[in-house]
């Protein structure tokens, strides 16, 4: 078979890619539990957590001639700060409020306060900048002096919102921060029934006719798309590839605020959660389906949410 020379290039960058890969794993569960805290939505973590990780692979060559140390994860959680402010600004988000250092505004900073109890406000009350250094410094234990150097600023600075993101805090209701907005994202109902009808009847061939041309099939985490309705039907869909989730079925439900598609495998010892997937629709067809079967911080996350114990990976 031809291949290209982009295919070519494709092709050496796998080995590389495994050795990079291994080397941020040990740190990928707290990378997610950052960005959740970030984001405030397991949705929007996961996402977070892919760009971080595709960034961070991007900017490799661009790090060889650093003469400092560089360690996997302080470059990971840099990488996904400044991406997060990236999409703050872009939203038009004041970065920073009163930035200005000061001496003697340490007082209290060591009264404690419950994360938890917080995360889910944390986008409403906090400017994103305080809401990076209150999360590093108060969730994961970094020093002032690393997070002036993660955000490029001085550890006044560090201090100085610190100070005021806890002085926040505490003056903030806690029905105000677990307060969620009842809007939800409009569906197509019959379109979902459908696909749930001809999913639990295993008939993938009707699955695939509720696909457009241009569709896109994406296993998150794996960062590999399946693009167009020949190629999806080819393998995902493909009604004579064997098939090892006979007793998986499928029901809608919204997770997160988000309508999601909700996979369970019925086994001797109950159910348990097998899958979750999201659909973009286009005139009650299929554009753009994403499956998040492999990211196995989401899915614990998801498994807690639905009260289910979740299925090992198979695949």
């Amino acid at each position: 078979m031809y291949k290209t020379e982009m295919q070519l290039i494709g092709e050496e960058s796998k080995d590389i890619w495994g050795k990079f890969w291994n080397l941020i794993q040990p740190y990928r569960h707290e990378l997610w539990h950052y960005c959740l805290k970030l984001t405030g939505s397991p949705w929007d973590a996961e996402d977070l957590v892919q760009d971080t990780v595709l960034k961070s692979f991007a900017s490799l060559s661009a790090l060889s001639h650093r003469e400092q140390p560089l360690k996997p994860k302080p470059y990971l959680f840099r990488v996904a700060t400044n991406h997060w402010l990236d999409q703050c600004r872009k939203k038009g988000l004041l970065l920073d409020e009163n930035l200005e250092e000061k001496s003697g505004i340490a007082e209290d900073l060591n009264d404690q306060l419950e994360i938890g109890e917080v995360i889910e406000g944390l986008l409403r009350n906090l400017a994103p900048r305080q809401a990076v250094v209150f999360i590093l410094m108060e969730s994961f234990r970094f020093t002032a002096k690393e997070v002036a150097e993660l955000i490029a600023t001085t550890e006044g600075a560090v201090h100085a919102m610190l100070h005021r993101a806890r002085k926040r805090l505490q003056t903030t209701s806690f029905q105000d921060l677990t307060s969620r907005s009842s809007e939800v994202s409009s569906i197509n109902k019959d379109a979902i029934q459908l696909f749930i009808e001809k999913y639990n009847q295993k008939d993938f061939r009707g699955l695939a006719n509720l696909i457009i041309d241009e569709a896109t099939y994406s296993f998150v985490e794996m960062g590999s798309t399946e693009y167009g309705k020949e190629t999806i039907t080819k393998y995902s869909l493909n009604p004579d590839k064997e098939r090892k989730h006979e007793s998986v079925y499928v029901h809608s439900s919204y997770l997160w605020d988000k309508p999601a598609l909700i996979f369970v495998e019925k086994t001797e010892d109950g159910e348990r959660l097998f899958d979750i997937n999201t659909i973009e629709w286009k005139n009650g067809k299929i554009e753009k389906w994403k499956c998040y079967y492999f990211c196995r911080n989401f899915m614990e996350h998801a498994a807690d949410e639905l009260k289910l114990p979740l299925a090992p990976i198979k695949f």
